[in-house]
């Protein structure tokens, strides 16, 4: 198989071709990334039908929780047993131990008392729990621990099970009658999604997406018994059926997409390496790409409404032309988000 047969494969099987259920898109890439949630929700916006993606229903059968690679995703809330395994849960010693955030067991113990005694009320938005906190005498240097951004109270009690974020807010709902699957069946039902949902993929490929040690994931692969296949000259793995389809003139990826994070980015057949930092940036920011013509030549952002490229790759004048056509479509589709 050749670069651009196994390219169309992807795209087809990434959801970028014809659209999918909010279900189907979950389930075939483990969720959306969720780092930024206007990424996420472009995501979403690129793999659904339009009249499905605006009933906005959707987005009550999710949660925007940390899961694979440590970081934040959108997957379905019935699945969160399955993403929060018993791999995956944090443990106690959070609450009864002194760490690097300087927070003492007893005033971490303390307000997670109080978080979740206001959360059995029903949900509470951040904000409403954050001034809970301040009338119980939460000092201002301990709040900055507390309900740190990236993690804080919060992160742990998501990943106990005791409770879940909605998608698209900073509400919190206490999680009811929690019970995680066991890692060793959430770990492979995770691994078989995603050889099923990205492949053909390489070893590398599947190391750059879970970071997880070869082994590990050889021994996931071991299990799935899965099939192999040529793909220019290199041994790619993968599960289900490969259906090839003509690749598409232009696609807008959304940032931190799957089809950006599933593949070892310094062997992604979709770019030239050499522009490897217009897209991953050493920061850790994966920027949203325009495809077109086979390949990605384009970072592109939104402002004041607007679409701004950042065209890398050599264009022709009249490449340059068709790619202005198609931003302003764009443009236009999601004034509507």
């Amino acid at each position: 198989m050749d670069h651009q047969t196994w390219k169309g494969i992807i795209l087809q099987k990434q959801g970028l071709l014809q659209p999918q259920s909010t279900a189907q898109i979950c389930q075939n890439l483990n969720g959306l990334q969720a780092q930024f949630q206007p990424y996420v929700h472009v995501g979403f916006h690129n793999r659904m039908a339009n009249k499905d993606f605006h009933q906005t229903d959707w987005q009550e059968q999710l949660t925007r929780q940390w899961s694979i690679r440590r970081t934040v995703h959108a997957y379905l809330k019935s699945e969160i047993p399955l993403y929060i395994h018993e791999g995956r849960m944090a443990t106690e010693d959070f609450l009864k131990q002194q760490g690097q955030d300087g927070l003492s067991p007893q005033t971490k113990q303390k307000f997670h008392q109080i978080i979740l005694e206001a959360l059995e009320d029903g949900p509470k938005d951040r904000q409403f729990l954050k001034d809970l906190c301040r009338a119980e005498r939460l000092t201002a240097e301990d709040e900055k621990a507390l309900f740190n951004a990236w993690g804080g109270i919060f992160r742990y009690m998501v990943e106990r099970g005791e409770i879940y974020q909605a998608y698209g807010s900073k509400t919190f709902h206490r999680l009811q009658d929690f019970q995680p699957l066991s890692r060793e069946i959430a770990e492979l039902e995770i691994a078989r999604r995603y050889f099923t949902g990205f492949g053909p993929v390489s070893l590398a490929d599947a190391r750059y997406y879970f970071k997880q040690n070869k082994s590990r994931v050889l021994s996931w692969m071991k299990e799935l018994d899965l099939k192999t296949i040529q793909v220019a000259g290199e041994e790619r793995y993968y599960l289900g059926e490969l259906v090839e389809a003509d690749l598409p003139e232009c696609l807008f990826v959304a940032g931190f997409d799957q089809l950006l994070l599933g593949y070892e980015k310094k062997a992604n057949p979709f770019f030239d390496p050499k522009y490897i930092r217009n897209i991953y940036t050493l920061t850790g920011i994966v920027k949203p790409v325009v495809f077109y013509k086979g390949r990605f030549v384009a970072t592109w952002r939104r402002e004041k409404g607007k679409i701004v490229l950042d065209i890398f790759e050599e264009l022709t004048d009249k490449e340059e032309l068709g790619l202005e056509d198609y931003r302003r479509v764009y443009e236009n589709r999601l004034a509507t988000l």
